[in-house]
């Protein structure tokens, strides 16, 4: 099965079809099955159970095309590495700053937020993002745990 894709090249956008590959299949999949948004290392890592003699740049070559295709989506954090998500609707997440996993919140997308401010004439808002930062449930414990032990200690 292929895929058709529209690539810029010297300047000219030309139809390109790329093949589905057994490789591109197993990296789609690992992303969808995992809503935990993973990273490029913990696909390759996950990727690796399956299918041992999957390459690094196997797995990363796949994940730029699949985004690049719209399948999946890059999340660029504030800091640490790129994440993939395979739900292409907006909405916001939150960022564990200790453990750098991320987490799909239950806020609404809020569309109204597109609105491009009054005083920023010239200017186009065309989508938004919220990204909550902080402890999630298992780093929170963690941190809880330590500061009572550390109580303990005084």
């Amino acid at each position: 099965m292929y895929n058709k894709k529209l690539v810029i090249i010297g300047g000219k956008t030309i139809l390109k079809q790329t093949r589905n590959t057994k490789q591109r299949e197993l990296v789609l999949k690992i992303i969808k099955d995992h809503p935990m948004h993973p990273t490029a290392d913990e696909i390759y890592n996950m990727a690796r159970e399956i299918e041992p003699k999957i390459s690094h740049g196997t797995v990363y070559r796949n994940l730029n095309l699949l985004a690049d295709m719209g399948k999946i989506r890059r999340l660029s954090m504030t800091y640490g590495p790129v994440h993939y998500d395979f739900n292409k609707e907006f909405h916001y997440h939150f960022l564990c700053r200790k453990c750098n996993k991320i987490f799909d919140t239950p806020i609404p997308y809020d569309n109204s937020l597109n609105q491009t401010p009054e005083n920023m004439n010239g200017f186009k808002t065309e989508w938004h993002r919220l990204l909550l930062i902080g402890l999630c449930p298992g780093c929170l414990k963690l941190e809880n745990d330590k500061n009572e032990k550390t109580k303990d200690i005084k």
